[in-house]
């Protein structure tokens, strides 16, 4: 290939001469076992030099992850109480828009 263009439309078509990049490096990883919050173990290939970790909070006890804790757990006993108090959402509700609207009343309104 020519260095220079003859083209009157310019020097799209020439090929630059690129200075040749650095290889990719080498990332090292190692074996690692991993101890769950609730005794479950693993081992996995990781970049962590670390050979062994153990998890306090992972997906089987984070309540994120487990949406029947929220339900069906302790949580669902204070929102209970929340109601009680009168600090919940549905009490807010009742006292903005009133104690006992039935379906039916919801037309007329």
């Amino acid at each position: 290939a020519r260095s220079h263009s003859t083209s009157p439309y310019g020097r799209s078509h020439i090929q630059k001469k690129h200075p040749h990049s650095l290889p990719a490096p080498v990332v090292p990883h190692f074996l690692q076992h991993v101890t769950r919050a609730d005794g479950s173990t693993f081992t996995h290939w990781t970049t962590s030099p670390r050979s062994k970790i153990i998890l306090t909070r992972d997906t089987t006890n984070h309540p994120l992850w487990n949406a029947t804790e929220r339900v069906s757990g302790a949580s669902s006993e204070n929102s209970q109480d929340e109601e009680e108090e009168g600090t919940g959402r549905m009490t807010r509700f009742k006292k903005r828009f009133g104690e006992d609207i039935a379906a039916d009343q919801w037309l007329e309104l």
